[in-house]
C-alpha cells in the first residue's frame, strides 16, 4: 500500500504533522534524530490490520514546525506530543520512541500515565542530563560540531551506514539514509539540546508502564549492556534482542520488527 498521506494540524499558532493508517487500538509511532514519519512506512503498513498506527513528524522535522526556543527540552517535545494526542482525540495509546524519542516517550508515559497502555524503548538513546556539567557539555558539542561542519547530506552518507548493521540490504541503506538527508538543521540541533538535558533513569524510576526495551545485535549506538540497565530502571520491562539488525531495525529488517512489536502488544492485551 502506498504511505499515508501527511497530515498536518495548527496547534497554539505551531504546525503538527502526522500520517495514519488503520483503527483500533492506537500506537504512537515517534522517530529518532534521523527520521521522519516516512521512516515508519512498513509499519504503517504492516501494524494496521487491527491497530491505529500514528506517525509524527517530531517538531522541527518534516512537516512540523520547530520551537521559538533554540534550546528546547524533553517537556517541550513531551508537551507537543500531548497536545497532538489531545486533537486527535486520544485517550489511552501504546507508545514508541526510537533512539531520542524514547526520552520523549518516557516523559510523555510519567506525565500522562493513565494514558499509557505500554511504552517501548526501541534502540532509545538515555540523555546527557545525568553527567557532569563538562562532560554534558562536551557531549553535546561533539555531536554539533560533526554535523556542522558535514552538513545533512554528507552526514547522512557518512554517517548512517555506520550504525546499521554490516548485512543489511542495500535497499534498506538507501532508504535509512535518503530520508536522513532529508533532516533540517535547526530541527537536529534543537534535538541534540533536548539530548543534552534529558535523564531517561531520572524519568522513569517510579514508572510502572509495561514497557518493551528492544535492542539490536549490531548496534553501535549502545551496547546489550546498556538496554539491560534500561531493562532494570524499568518495573515492568520485557528485553528483546534482535539479531542482525543495528540502530534502525524498523528499515533494516521490519517483518521481524514488527513481529516482536505485535507479539508485545498482544501480551500487554
Amino acid at each position: 500500500m502506498p504511505i499515508p498521506a501527511l497530515q498536518t494540524t495548527n496547534i497554539e499558532g505551531q504546525t503538527l504533522a502526522w500520517r495514519e493508517a488503520g483503527d483500533g487500538d492506537p500506537l504512537i509511532l515517534l522517530h529518532g534524530i534521523g527520521g521522519i514519519s516516512e521512516s515508519w512506512e512498513a509499519q504503517l503498513s504492516g501494524l494496521s490490520d487491527c491497530r491505529r498506527i500514528i506517525a509524527w513528524d517530531m517538531p522541527g522535522y518534516g512537516g512540523s514546525d520547530g520551537f521559538d526556543n533554540s534550546a528546547p527540552t524533553v517537556d517541550d517535545y513531551a508537551g507537543r506530543l500531548c497536545a497532538l494526542l489531545d486533537y486527535l482525540n486520544i485517550d489511552q495509546a501504546h507508545i514508541l520512541g526510537q533512539s531520542i524519542a524514547a526520552l520523549i516517550a518516557a516523559r510523555y508515559c510519567v506525565q500522562n500515565h493513565k494514558k499509557v497502555r505500554s511504552y517501548i524503548f526501541a534502540h532509545g538513546l538515555t540523555g546527557f542530563g545525568g553527567l557532569e556539567p563538562a562532560e554534558r557539555e562536551k557531549a553535546k558539542r561533539g555531536r554539533l560540531e560533526v554535523f556542522n561542519a558535514l552538513g545533512p547530506k554528507r552526514f547522512a552518507y557518512e554517517k548512517g551506514p555506520a550504525i546499521m548493521s554490516p548485512g543489511v540490504s542495500d535497499a534498506a541503506r538507501e532508504k535509512a539514509v535518503g530520508i536522513m538527508a532529508q533532516v533540517k538543521p535547526a530541527g537536529f540541533r534543537q534535538a541534540v539540546e533536548m539530548l543534552s538535558t534529558a535523564d531517561f533513569f531520572a524519568d522513569v524510576a517510579y514508572m510502572q508502564t509495561p514497557s518493551l526495551v528492544l535492542c539490536g545485535a549490531d548496534d553501535p549506538v549502545a551496547p546489550e549492556s546498556i538496554y539491560r540497565s534500561v531493562q532494570a530502571a524499568l518495573t515492568n520491562a520485557q528485553f528483546c534482542l534482535i539479531p542482525d539488525v543495528g540502530h534502525y531495525s524498523a528499515t533494516e529488517n521490519p517483518a521481524l520488527f514488527n513481529a516482536t512489536i505485535s507479539g508485545f502488544l498482544d501480551d500487554v492485551a
